[in-house]
This record gives structure tokens, C-alpha cells and sequence, in this order.
């Protein structure tokens, strides 16, 4: 009785802090309106740096030429992606070196372009693997158990669920005229034999390779996390509008969650080094581009509103935005399980988080700061009213 009533009450008063969120049905679908301002401004996230993993010189174990991706056990012990080794490090709870698990190859047990990692529910570690088309399973200590094998490349971002797993096909689509590439991202559930369930999300964007604008591409894909009642919250990177899909675990959509958004406008300056930053890494990546293909890059004017989200297993999702005068993305948003946004808080001392990962009251992630060596860092984080 109380969920019809909330269906069909168009204003309601939050129980702190006496901001109003307004919950209305359009065309079967919860919309859930927030104000600018959080519901619970009293509201104290606490978060202290405890350690980090990661250094500029030394023992090799504790040097990352680069991280993939990172997933944290019950126990505290870290697991993390190492980009160029293809293989995973394993650290102890205190941060010390413990072994590592996997190597690069297309054998059993090896990895070739590893791009995510994973903890499933029964504490085995899935890593998806481009080069070798697969996702490949291990036990925490590195036994190699078995594969899950696709006809082309798997899903990427994959994160592990209560009866599988669910990631984004990328796919390329046929088209009659070379010059034009049609690429479609799909964010599906699978079964753990890799059997699609149900896509929640369905999207292609059509590339001009005579004319090919990067700039404009960042909100197609989506970014998703899971909450413990098995609905996925998913964003995209769009600079117009906060707005949050949540679909239900068979695939409905069960609410939209949107904010009052005022855009942020980047500096001329800010767009100018962006501009160059990537185009600097495209022409590392790229090498020469052939004559009848003409690729650019113009960054977007404002700054994204919605970027990824986090679940927090005390019942939050952490929903990275941008901040008013800096490029940094360490401040998040913090929504409740109906969709109300209660608090923002600040990860202090890092420029670009990324690969949050909640247990218990520790927060593991990884800076993007490409002036400073690749690290894990570790806090605590405390939630008071």
C-alpha cells in the first residue's frame, strides 16, 4: 500500500532536512524530480586515506605501468589489473605483495588485452580478455577453473551477478558504404554460460569515416552498477541533463532518477589542453591515419553531469559528477534506493577516481592524475546523520 501511494502522490516532503522530491508515474514509469539542494544537508561522509599500494621506483611488484581495473574480497585482500603484464597482483589486506595470477597468452589461464576484472558472488575472480575473445575464471589464490567463450570479442565492463554476469556489447553493424560505421552498444545480462538474458539498454550511433568527430561520441556509452536488490542503475556521459535509468532484474525499467542541473561551462583554456591531451594519445594509438579518413577531435563545452555510479552496500549510489571551476570528477552524489538524492560528498586529495569498490566501511579506487604513478588508495569511510 505504501509503494501505491508513492506512485501517485506527485509531491512528497523527504523525512530530513524538509527538501522536497517529487515522485510522478508517466506512461508506467516512476520519475523521481530532485532539487538542486540534497534532502539531508546535515548529513557527515567522512572519508580518510588509510594507504595506498603503487610507487614510482622499487620492488617491481609495487610498480604499475598501468591499471585495467581492480575488485577487493570480503577479506580486504586487493586484486588488481595490470594493464601491460596481463595479469592480475594480489596484495594483503595491509597492502603488502602477496602473488599474482594469470600471465599473457592465449592458453588456459592467460590473457591477451585483459580490459576487466571482477569478483563473482562465490569469491572467484572473472577477468574479460579481448585478445582471446573469452572471459576466464579463477579461484582467489590463481587456480585457473574454466572460460566463457564468445564468437567475436566479449562484453566489456563486465560485472558479475547473483545468476551471472552483465556487460556492453560493442558491436560493429553492416553497412553498404565503407566510409560509414555503424556501432552498436548494448548493455545485456547474461547466464554463467554466457547466454544472453535480457538487454537493458540499446543503442547505435552512426560514424562518417571521411569526417569522424570523436568529440561527440561520449554519451553513447552507457555506465552501469548493481545495487543489492539486483536493479542496474545506469548513466551516460551527458553534459545537458542529470538523469538516471534504473531497470528492474528482468530487464523493465523501474524508474527514472533525474536532478536539477545547472551546466558547468569548461574555461577555453581547459578545452585547449583537453584538446591536445587527446590528441596526443590518438596519435600514440593510431600511428598514421590513412588519407581518405579524416578523424578529429573537439572536446565538449560543458562538463558531464552524470558519470559513473557506485553502489554502496549501506544502500547508496555514489554518482560521480563535475565540479564548478576544476577539471577534477572527485565529487559524487549520493541517491537512496527510492531515487532521492540525501548528500554530495568530496574524495579529498585525488584528481579523477575511477574503479570504486565498496566492502564494508573501505573504499578502494584508483587516480587517473596522468602526472602521478598509478596507485590503489585505500579509505574509510564514515556516514552520519
Amino acid at each position: 500500500m505504501v509503494g501505491l501511494a508513492l506512485l501517485f502522490t506527485a509531491t512528497l516532503i523527504t523525512a530530513c532536512g524538509g527538501q522536497k522530491a517529487r515522485m510522478q508515474e508517466v506512461d508506467g514509469v516512476l520519475h523521481v524530480m530532485n532539487p538542486v539542494d540534497p534532502m539531508n544537508p546535515d548529513m557527515v561522509i567522512d572519508i580518510q586515506e588509510e594507504f595506498r599500494i603503487g610507487r614510482d621506483e622499487g620492488e617491481d611488484e609495487y610498480i604499475f605501468p598501468g591499471i585495467a581495473g581492480l575488485t577487493v574480497d570480503d577479506d580486504g585482500r586487493v586484486f588488481v589489473l595490470v594493464a601491460q603484464d596481463d595479469a592480475i597482483r594480489v596484495f594483503n589486506p595491509d597492502g603488502t605483495y602477496s602473488h599474482s595470477i594469470g600471465r599473457k597468452g592465449q592458453g588456459p589461464g592467460e590473457l591477451m588485452v585483459a580490459q576487466t576484472i571482477n569478483r563473482g558472488p562465490d569469491g572467484n575472480i572473472w577477468v574479460a580478455s579481448m585478445g582471446t575473445q573469452r572471459i576466464t575464471i579463477f579461484d582467489p589464490e590463481g587456480t585457473y577453473l574454466r572460460d566463457i567463450t564468445f564468437p567475436r570479442l566479449p562484453p566489456v565492463f563486465v560485472q558479475t551477478t547473483e545468476n551471472g554476469f552483465m556487460g556492453l556489447y560493442i558491436t560493429p553493424q553492416p553497412s553498404e558504404d565503407p566510409m560509414v560505421m555503424s556501432i552498436s552498444y548494448a548493455l545485456r545480462r547474461f547466464t554463467t554460460e554466457g547466454d544472453t538474458l535480457n538487454t537493458l539498454f540499446d543503442n547505435t550511433t552512426q560514424m562518417d569515416l571521411t569526417d569522424l568527430q570523436l568529440g561527440g561520441m561520449q554519451d553513447q556509452i552507457p555506465f552501469y552498477t548493481q545495487d543489492d536488490q539486483g536493479r542496474v542503475w545506469q548513466t551516460r556521459a551527458r553534459t545537458d541533463v542529470f538523469e538516471v535509468n534504473v531497470y528492474n532484474p528482468e530487464g523493465s525499467l523501474d524508474r527514472v532518477v533525474e536532478k536539477e542541473h545547472v551546466k558547468i561551462e569548461k574555461s577555453e583554456e581547459e578545452i585547449q589542453e583537453e584538446r591536445e591531451l587527446v590528441q596526443r594519445a590518438m596519435a600514440a594509438q593510431m600511428g598514421e591515419v590513412p588519407e581518405e579518413m579524416n578523424i578529429s577531435y573537439e572536446p565538449e563545452r560543458y562538463r558531464v553531469a552524470t558519470g559513473f555510479p557506485h553502489f554502496d552496500p549501506r544502500g547508496y549510489v555514489w554518482i560521480q559528477t563535475s565540479r564548478q571551476g576544476t577539471m577534477d570528477t572527485n565529487e559524487f552524489l549520493l541517491f537512496d534506493m527510492r531515487g532521492q538524492y540525501v548528500q554530495k560528498a568530496l574524495i579529498p586529495d585525488i584528481m579523477s577516481p575511477l574503479f570504486l569498490t565498496f566492502v564494508g566501511d573501505k573504499l578502494y579506487l584508483i587516480d587517473q592524475n596522468p602526472d602521478v604513478a598509478p596507485q590503489v588508495i585505500v579509505y574509510t569511510v564514515t556516514i552520519s546523520d
